[in-house]
C-alpha cells in the first residue's frame, strides 16, 4: 500500500475523473477553453487540481492497487479523488466501478462517495427512495422498469401501483435530468419503455405530479447551510438549470430542513445535498448527491458559504486519510 509520508505544508493533491462521453464534445471543447468554476475555485483554495479522462484510465493490481494513467500511476502519491461517476452507457459504468473500487482499495480518499453505501446511495435513485420513506420523507410512488422483453411488464404494475397518467420515466442512475422523459398517455408510456430498455440504463416510472421546480438543500456537518430553487422555463418540466431552468435563494420549511438533517446524519454523510419537488401539497423527495452536486447557481453570499463548506469538507476527509510517517 502507500507508505509515502505527507508533507502537511504541501498542496493538497486532488484529482478529478471526468467522463468525456457524458457531453456534447462543444461542451468539453468549452470548458478547455474557458476552464470551470469549481476546479477555479479549488485551486485558489490552495488545492493541487488535476483532471483526467476515465477512458484514459486503466485500473490494475501488481502488489498493490493502481490506477494508470499516460504510463503514471495516480495512486503512487497520496491524493483525492473526485469521479463522476455517473453514465448512459453501461460498458463505462462499469468501468467507473472498477475505477471507484480500485481508489478504495487504495490509502487514497475517494471523496464522492460521502454515504455509507457510495454505490447504491451514491447513484441509485430506487434505493434513495426505500431509504428516504423509511426516515419518513415523502416519496412518490415508483415502478421499476425489468429489464429487455420482460420490460412492458411494468405496465400492469403502473395500472395497480400509481395514478392515471401522465407520467415521468428516469433513469435510475444518472444525473443533471439527462433521459428524463414526460408521458402523457399510456401509450406514451408503453413507446418510452420499448424505446430505453435495450439501452440498458434501467428505468423508473413515476405519476407526474404539478409542481413549481424543485428546492436543492445543503447540508453541512449536519446542519442546512443553504438552498436553491429551481423553477422551470415556460412550459419545460425539469427545472435542471443544464436543462434551461433558472436557480434562485430559497428559505426551506422547516420540515424539509428537518428531514434534510435527518437523512444527512442516516447516511453518516458530512457534506449532502437533497433535492426536493415543490408540489402544491407539500415538498417531496426526488434525490441526494454529494460533492459533485452544482452550487455555483446559488446567490453570492450562499455561493460563497457552500463553497467555504465543501473546501472544509474536502481537506478533512484528506486530512483524516493521509499516511502518516512511520
Amino acid at each position: 500500500m502507500n507508505d509515502t509520508y505527507t508533507d502537511p505544508s504541501a498542496a493538497p493533491k486532488l484529482v478529478w475523473i471526468t467522463t468525456p462521453d457524458n457531453y456534447d464534445p462543444r461542451v468539453q471543447e468549452r470548458l478547455q477553453r474557458e476552464g470551470s468554476e469549481r476546479v477555479d475555485m479549488l485551486r485558489a483554495a490552495g488545492f493541487d487540481v488535476r483532471i483526467a479522462h476515465s477512458c484514459d484510465i486503466v485500473p490494475a493490481w501488481n502488489g498493490r492497487p493502481r490506477l494508470l494513467w499516460r504510463k503514471e500511476d495516480l495512486l503512487a502519491e497520496y491524493a483525492g479523488f473526485l469521479v463522476t461517476s455517473w453514465s448512459w452507457d453501461p460498458a463505462v459504468t462499469r468501468h467507473l466501478e472498477a475505477v471507484t473500487r480500485t481508489i478504495r482499495a487504495s490509502d487514497c480518499v475517494l471523496l464522492t462517495d460521502g454515504t455509507l453505501d457510495p454505490e447504491v446511495f451514491g447513484l441509485d435513485k430506487l434505493a434513495m427512495y426505500h431509504h428516504a420513506a423509511a426516515l419518513g420523507a415523502p416519496v412518490l410512488p415508483t415502478v421499476s422498469v425489468p429489464f429487455g422483453r420482460y420490460a412492458r411488464r411494468a405496465l400492469e404494475a403502473v395500472d395497480t401501483e400509481l395514478p392515471a397518467g401522465p407520467y415521468v420515466v428516469k433513469p435510475r442512475s444518472m444525473a443533471m435530468g439527462f433521459g428524463v422523459l414526460k408521458a402523457d398517455t399510456a401509450q406514451h408510456l408503453s413507446s418510452a419503455i420499448d424505446l430505453l430498455t435495450p439501452g440498458g440504463l434501467g428505468c423508473l416510472i413515476q405519476p407526474h405530479v404539478p409542481n413549481n421546480g424543485d428546492v436543492r438543500v445543503y447540508v453541512h456537518e449536519g446542519k442546512v447551510i443553504a438552498a436553491l430553487l429551481r423553477e422551470p422555463t415556460g412550459e419545460a418540466y425539469l427545472a435542471n438549470v443544464s436543462q434551461g431552468g433558472s436557480g434562485s435563494g430559497y428559505e426551506p420549511p422547516a420540515e424539509v430542513v428537518e428531514l434534510s438533517e435527518r437523512l444527512a446524519r442516516s447516511l453518516e454523510s458530512d457534506y449532502l445535498c437533497v433535492d426536493w419537488l415543490v408540489t402544491d401539497t407539500g415538498h417531496v423527495f426526488n434525490e441526494w448527491m454529494t460533492v459533485s452536486a452544482a452550487y455555483e447557481d446559488l446567490p453570492d453570499l450562499d455561493r460563497q458559504r457552500v463553497a467555504d463548506a465543501l473546501v472544509q469538507y474536502l481537506r478533512r476527509r484528506l486530512d483524516e486519510g493521509a499516511p502518516r510517517t512511520r
